[in-house]
């Protein structure tokens, strides 16, 4: 339930500085509270989805260990890539490169700090691919995982299930290097993904209710 609240942060807060579209302006993003305040969320956000989808996975080994394994390594994939990308936001784009190039004395070490935060749009890329991919494996797999029971739980497979097929659009694009097919899909993000997210919580609360040693006694 509260990755549902992570998500909206990170996917709906950056349009307060969708304005930032010149270097110059890129670079006074190191002084923005809500941009680097939306950072340490994304990396509370990653912990939060490597509890939840462990929870999934404890549910699902028994009966299915390839998938539900298998599952679960890709968020693990998927939460790592993400807090290295986040990681290097941080540290490494917004204290050192951004904040070197305002301090630098002289035009060569300027040259060097607008070369490295340039060079970083492709770093970042490639980690948002592996990130990508690592995410729609995890969601994959569940998916199959869940689709094979009865009721509710069925049903939370299936979702899964949309889920990865809206994200494949975006995946495509990424490949291809281009935006096409993922601007139809905006909405994901921020509408989609947190109502999936609700959904996630509230079925995992009846689970947990459900599994409980008092329940169980009763």
């Amino acid at each position: 339930m509260l990755s549902a609240l992570t998500t909206l942060v990170v996917h709906v807060v950056p349009e307060l500085w969708a304005d930032a579209n010149t270097f110059e302006k890129q670079i006074e993003l190191r002084n923005n509270a809500y941009y680097l305040g939306r950072l340490w969320v994304v990396i509370i956000h990653c912990i939060l989805i490597v509890i939840s989808m462990y929870a999934i996975a404890l549910l699902r080994f028994r009966d299915t260990p390839v998938m539900a394994g298998l599952g679960f390594l890709s968020f693990i994939v998927f939460s790592f890539t993400e807090m290295l990308r986040t990681s290097l936001g941080i540290f490494a784009l917004n204290r050192t490169w951004r904040a070197g190039f305002v301090s630098a004395a002289n035009e060569a070490t300027r040259s060097w700090f607008r070369a490295a935060i340039e060079a970083y749009s492709g770093i970042n890329n490639a980690l948002f691919f592996i990130f990508y991919v690592a995410f729609l494996l995890g969601i994959v797999c569940y998916g199959l995982s869940l689709t094979k029971t009865v009721g509710l739980d069925r049903l939370v497979g299936w979702l899964f299930l949309l889920w990865t097929a809206l994200n494949i659009p975006a995946l495509i694009d990424s490949v291809r290097g281009v935006e096409s097919f993922s601007k139809w899909f905006n909405w994901v993000g921020p509408y989609f993904q947190p109502l999936a997210r609700i959904a996630l919580g509230l079925w995992l609360w009846e689970k947990a209710k459900a599994t409980s040693p008092r329940s169980e006694a009763l």
